[in-house]
């Protein structure tokens, strides 16, 4: 089973309400209390992740070819076009990765690993409207396993929730 998040009873009608109070103009929540906007630091409480370290950055080639590159670095595994939707690669293609892989060595837990944190970004941090793919310009940041961590995963986290 892939990673998806779990529907909370009444989360449809919350996330409703929320959305008739955004404001795109000044990214505040027009509550009954006053404004309320999403900082650094509730991406930091509520997500668990740090907003200092180096800036999730990196060049975004929309090359087919070099998107194949890195799945093939990445996971050990090349995808077809039908697997892509342009520069997203489709949650469907990388749960069957990650589901064929045999934990039995340790580059086989790092490719593990590398497709459970794509899935995550698809589906939770970086997810669209769409909720079909996730782009393939993480995945020179994912190369280097325990480098990971170094990333300032809640600053870009907050940058696309303001730009989505």
């Amino acid at each position: 089973m892939c990673l998806r998040i779990r529907k909370i009873p009444g989360q449809t009608a919350l996330i409703n309400a929320l959305v008739e109070r955004w404001n795109p103009v000044t990214h505040t929540f027009h509550l009954p209390i006053g404004e309320c906007t999403i900082t650094l630091e509730d991406v930091a409480l509520i997500l668990g992740l740090q907003g200092t370290g180096l800036p999730v950055t990196g060049p975004t080639n929309s090359n087919h070819g070099s998107m194949v590159q890195e799945c093939l670095m990445n996971f050990g595994v090349a995808l077809t076009a039908s697997e892509c939707r342009g520069s997203f690669i489709k949650l469907t293609w990388l749960c069957n990765v990650k589901h064929g892989i045999i934990l039995t060595t340790h580059e086989a837990m790092e490719r593990y690993t590398r497709c459970h944190i794509m899935s995550l970004f698809g589906t939770t941090l970086f997810a669209d409207k769409f909720d079909v793919g996730v782009h393939w310009k993480f995945l020179p940041l994912l190369r280097n396993i325990p480098r990971i961590r170094t990333y300032s995963w809640g600053s870009a986290c907050l940058a696309h929730l303001y730009r989505s």
